[in-house]
């Protein structure tokens, strides 16, 4: 399941973004979802359940 995740960037990221987009044929969901993935691993956030609720440590 997906929820809607509205944010604003800089243009500068924006740029980046749709040449990434174009030029790999990857889609905006899936680069924001992969990008946000990495940093929350990166930082050790516990992985969240189907139903998006994250158990205890």
């Amino acid at each position: 399941m997906k929820v809607q995740l509205n944010t604003w960037v800089l243009v500068s990221t924006e740029a980046r973004l749709k040449w990434l987009v174009k030029d790999r044929q990857f889609t905006v969901t899936s680069v924001v979802d992969v990008a946000l993935q990495e940093l929350l691993d990166r930082y050790d956030v516990p992985a969240a359940d189907p139903d998006g609720r994250i158990g205890e440590r």
